[in-house]
């Protein structure tokens, strides 16, 4: 049999038996077979399949670990449709969990991704086909970018599962993301730094220059950034002027004030100031 053959049958004998868990287990030989192959793609795929049967049954946990696994090797070859569909099972497993954390982050990576048309009026007939969040298209992207402001915002926005009360963000339980080299999240903002001089003399002054871009279909303000060295010295905060800044914890730091700090999509802000090592 060829791979696709033998990928037909396997599901095709879960679904003569009615039985996902007789699915799954024909997916997880498959699944073994190209992963002893080396055929990572085909491999993927029939993780894929695992993962929906998961996801229909109510084993989300499951379903979210696989999803999680395939959407690496899809960011890794850049397929933005499938990783689209991937990221929807995930925002929906994490929100049916209750894992605000998870939501937000593959909300906002869902809304990074270069997806500017393909909006689709039968989105809701579709769903079977591309999952939870539909068809990708620039409307679902700004719907998605929309609601994970307002969560961000303190807004009672997102209901989890089996919660009758709406989830929102305080000053006192803020959440925190961390967006690194190897973070999903470089996609949504990314950040550099440059110095104007190779090298500098301790004692003397120089220039550096912020750059701040957003992939988020929406202008995205920012409140405030703080910057920091191995020399705690030279830190500083920059603070938007147009937005209430949040209170600076610990030693007292230089403050630098801007009127706007407003990030328009996949436009670069650059901010210069001086500092001395």
């Amino acid at each position: 049999l060829t791979d696709s053959e033998y990928l037909a049958y396997a599901v095709s004998e879960g679904k003569r038996y009615q039985d996902s868990y007789e699915i799954v287990a024909l997916l997880t030989k498959s699944c073994g077979l190209y992963s002893n192959l080396k055929a990572q793609r085909m491999a993927s795929y029939s993780s894929h399949q695992m993962a929906r049967e998961h996801f229909v049954v109510g084993d989300l946990g499951k379903a979210k670990d696989l999803f999680d696994g395939i959407a690496g090797l899809y960011r890794q070859e850049g397929w933005q449709t499938l990783l689209w569909e991937i990221l929807g099972y995930l925002r929906d497993c994490s929100r049916k969990l209750g894992l605000l954390k998870d939501y937000v982050e593959y909300s906002l990576e869902m809304a990074s991704l270069p997806i500017t048309s393909g909006n689709h009026p039968d989105s809701l007939g579709l769903k079977d086909q591309y999952g939870p969040a539909g068809p990708p298209s620039l409307s679902m992207k700004e719907t998605v970018h929309e609601e994970i402001s307002s969560i961000l915002k303190g807004e009672p926005t997102l209901k989890l599962s089996g919660d009758q009360s709406w989830i929102s963000l305080t000053e006192d339980q803020p959440l925190h993301l961390e967006i690194d080299l190897v973070s999903p999240l470089r996609t949504v903002f990314l950040a550099s730094i440059a110095f104007h001089d190779q090298s500098v003399k301790p004692g003397a002054p120089t220039f550096l220059t912020l750059s701040l871009i957003s992939c988020l279909p929406h202008p995205f303000d920012v409140e405030q950034l703080e910057i920091q060295f191995n020399q705690p010295a030279c830190n500083f905060v920059v603070k938007n002027l147009e937005k209430q800044s949040i209170a600076t914890q610990g030693q007292e730091l230089r403050v630098e004030n801007v009127p706007s700090m407003t990030l328009v999509p996949y436009k670069w802000v650059r901010l210069t100031y001086d500092i001395i090592p």
